[in-house]
């Protein structure tokens, strides 16, 4: 049976800093399935945060696990459990929308299904499939990011300012998509934009605590209706 008060994301002892800056001294938290929302000033850290639990930034010292599965020790296992759009496109310019969404089902062991296809028809994404990133606006380009992120149902998803460039049907269909992920999985997104993290019923966990306090309490709660405070303390 699942346990839905286990950590499905956990960091212990994080640190990074870039030159003399230290952005995160030895901080961690455990997170239980569910929606979150970090929100805090720019600078704060948000988006290296994320970076380090999806693997895209490497830490100073510390542990990532990924449902239960060290992001460090055993990078390939961890990384078929989560997904990761950050807030801007690291797409080459000369591939196309289809051939994103082809390489992800690729490194996720899977294939691009009617399910996918109708997402991204939903999203107005059919016209685009040949066309190259360098030619998309960047919206379209946030949209098949998204879209990606849902290829092999991943267990984690880790989402830098999501509803960005985004029109108000597809933040709508967002939401909606990421408030039905199920109670067996954790959505955690950094944004500004409080209209989209109520849509979510995300639980906010708020950096400004998080870096004044040092290593982080667990922060346990699931879905909730309404969006509720939490400090990373």
């Amino acid at each position: 049976m699942f346990d839905r008060s286990a950590p499905m994301l956990r960091f212990t002892d994080v640190t990074k800093a870039f030159g003399w800056h230290l952005v995160f001294g030895g901080i961690g938290d455990d997170l239980a399935p569910g929606v979150y929302a970090l929100q805090g000033a720019n600078g704060s850290g948000k988006s290296t945060l994320l970076g380090i639990l999806s693997g895209a930034i490497a830490p100073d010292a510390g542990d990532v696990w990924i449902d239960g599965i060290n992001l460090n020790t055993d990078p390939l296992a961890a990384r078929q459990r989560l997904s990761y759009v950050p807030d801007e496109s690291p797409i080459y310019p000369f591939m196309g929308g289809r051939d994103l969404l082809d390489f992800v089902a690729m490194a996720k062991k899977t294939k691009v299904d009617s399910a996918m296809l109708d997402l991204t028809a939903q999203l107005g994404l059919s016209p685009y499939m040949q066309t190259r990133f360098g030619a998309m606006s960047l919206g379209t380009q946030k949209k098949f990011l998204l879209c990606a992120a849902w290829i092999g149902e991943p267990r984690v998803m880790l989402l830098d300012e999501p509803s960005n460039g985004l029109d108000a049907r597809t933040r709508e269909l967002l939401a909606q998509r990421i408030r039905a992920r199920g109670p067996q999985s954790l959505t955690l997104f950094a944004s500004h934009d409080t209209g989209f993290v109520e849509a979510c019923g995300a639980t906010v966990l708020q950096m400004d605590r998080f870096m004044a306090h040092g290593p982080c309490t667990q922060a346990r709660s699931g879905l909730s209706d309404r969006p509720t405070v939490k400090s990373l303390r």
